[in-house]
């Protein structure tokens, strides 16, 4: 009974430790001035959305079969292994200049983010699973993402300020997080679960694979649903310092206003099981793609400081998203393969990214940013409508 009771406490600290893990991963001093930064290292704006593009491209070939290993290996030795990738790709941007330099650090980066991508959601969710507390998921996944947002919030003031010194200071300072994040890994407690067996590993990915993007219609809507408005809320953020540095902004502002519009997504977030029992999910999700899209669009038509307000607009709707997506499809699948399903998802969002970024930042080079704003608020509005009529026939069988 004593074990039992030690047991049990301990796997109710992994929602803790968890939370610690989402702010970590958030502390990115470097990321309000990362353009800057680029820049000041010979990187321009185009070959800095290649990186991104390549990172993505990264996570395609990798999402699938990472999830899978954490279905296979464990939650926590897949945790482990990916902050300490983190680390190491951190250190090329510490030690590095150059865009050869800073794609070392993303290849590096990217094993860990795809170890990472899936595997703390369904930690969570199998947590709360043994505990018996699953009707938390949404709210927990909220704080999460809360947790993650603030920690993000908080660290761009400070590298807005370090960058006044050094830009270089901020990429150094940043190397501490995913330390800090190794260690408290290593205090994880693996939840009992239930687990991939056999050794037909191929036969089984692709069994999983094509029942998500395939045969199960609802679970491929939300996946769709889910990538392209993430591509759209990841882009507006990759835009945000240029249309900053063309609207005039002071440098040593870049790190308020990205802390002021991270803050709005980790507020969001933190409310979104709140606003969801008034809302119907599927309204939700409408809701959300028509506020990233009017962003776009009121940016496409305004080159002033004010617009920067939809510049939250957009950020507020992935902090709306990414909570309730998660837990619509922890909802819809089982624990055996859920990491797998959710490494899908970010797969997504990675593969869409990964082919419109480098058209976006060529566009973003040769245009004047607004025609390339109202652009790529057009064409995600009409493939969005496309999205929502073809979901129309399953939107009884989606979870409320």
């Amino acid at each position: 009974m004593h074990s039992s009771m030690i047991a049990q406490r301990n796997i109710s600290r992994n929602i803790w430790k968890l939370y610690v893990l989402n702010a970590l991963y958030g502390a990115i001093f470097l990321i309000p001035v990362i353009i800057p930064f680029y820049r000041e290292n010979g990187v321009s704006l185009a070959q800095a959305l290649l990186l991104e593009a390549i990172f993505s491209i990264e996570m395609v070939i990798l999402e699938i079969p990472t999830g899978y290993l954490s279905d296979r290996w464990g939650r926590k030795p897949t945790i482990v292994i990916a902050y300490a990738f983190s680390i190491l790709g951190w250190l090329q941007y510490g030690v590095g200049t150059g865009f050869n330099f800073f794609l070392i650090g993303e290849i590096l980066m990217g094993v860990g983010a795809s170890l990472l991508s899936g595997t703390g959601e369904a930690m969570t969710y199998d947590t709360l699973l043994e505990m018996g507390e699953t009707a938390r998921y949404r709210h927990i996944s909220g704080n999460q993402n809360f947790s993650m947002f603030t920690t993000e919030a908080l660290c761009s003031i400070l590298g807005g300020i370090l960058a006044i010194v050094s830009l270089r200071t901020a990429a150094w300072v940043t190397v501490a997080s995913p330390i800090f994040g190794f260690l408290v890994a290593l205090t994880l407690t693996e939840p009992h679960r239930h687990k991939l067996q056999g050794t037909q590993h191929l036969r089984t990915l692709w069994r999983i694979s094509t029942n998500t993007l395939v045969h199960n219609i609802p679970l491929r809507s939300i996946t769709l649903l889910h990538g392209l408005i993430s591509t759209m809320t990841l882009s507006l953020f990759w835009l945000t310092q240029p249309f900053q540095t063309m609207v005039h902004l002071p440098l040593a502002l870049f790190g308020i206003t990205h802390a002021l519009i991270v803050g709005s997504g980790a507020v969001a977030a933190r409310y979104t099981h709140a606003i969801s029992k008034h809302i119907d999910d599927r309204f939700f999700l409408l809701l959300i793609a028509l506020a990233v899209v009017i962003s776009y669009i009121v940016l496409g038509f305004s080159a002033s400081l004010w617009a920067m307000l939809f510049f939250f607009t957009g950020r507020i709707g992935w902090g709306l998203l990414s909570p309730l997506t998660s837990d619509l499809m922890n909802r819809m699948t089982t624990s055996d393969i859920r990491a797998t399903v959710l490494s899908i998802r970010a797969l997504a969002s990675r593969l869409l990214f990964a082919m419109t970024s480098p058209f976006i930042g060529y566009a973003a080079d040769v245009w004047p940013l607004n025609q390339a704003l109202l652009l790529v608020g057009c064409i995600g509005g009409i493939a969005l409508t496309i999205i929502f009529l073809l979901m129309r026939p399953v939107w009884g069988r989606i979870p409320k």
